[in-house]
């Protein structure tokens, strides 16, 4: 495997607006990433500020925001392994500086409406998220990490949304 990815696909009942909304406002993203996840302004060039929990800030991780197309499609940069990151994992300071010397990798999520509503024409049902995560080398431990991380926040994402879209 030369080029390793993680890709990810699942349907919500929601339209692509509402999925496209939970990907980037930083009150739902709050939601699904247990009090943090990325902050942005999610324009093409612009920063992504990055929070652990509820009881860190946001911190500039050199996250960039590499393409957005509302609401179809939106690319940007991940960031690396943080010193921060190592109370969550049973690293030793060295096994953290091996791990930092990883490429830093990108993650597209495409947004593409699945099932037109023949009740309510006009009102896509369905919505299909795409998640690759690529530029990973061989081996990546972020590979492994992020593969196990992504679907549970992906699954908490279908979760929040699909009660948003009900009320």
């Amino acid at each position: 495997m030369d080029n390793p990815s993680f890709v990810y696909s699942l349907y919500i009942r929601a339209t692509p607006e509402e999925v496209w909304a939970a990907l980037t406002q930083t009150d739902f993203i709050q939601k699904y990433f247990d009090g943090g996840g990325p902050k942005s302004d999610w324009k093409p060039g612009s920063a992504i500020a990055w929070k652990m929990d509820e009881e860190t800030g946001y911190r500039d991780w050199g996250q960039q925001v590499l393409e957005a197309d509302p609401p179809r499609r939106l690319v940007y940069s991940w960031h690396n392994y943080q010193p921060e990151m190592q109370k969550y994992f049973p690293w030793t300071d060295a096994q953290l500086a091996e791990y930092r010397k990883e490429p830093v990798s990108k993650v597209t999520f495409e947004v593409m409406p699945a099932i037109e509503s023949p009740i309510r024409p006009g009102r896509t049902e369905w919505t299909k998220l795409t998640l690759v995560h690529d530029g990973f080398v061989p081996g990546s431990e972020m590979l492994n990490g992020i593969s196990e991380g992504w679907p549970v926040i992906i699954s908490k994402l279908k979760t929040e949304v699909e009660a948003a879209a009900e009320r």
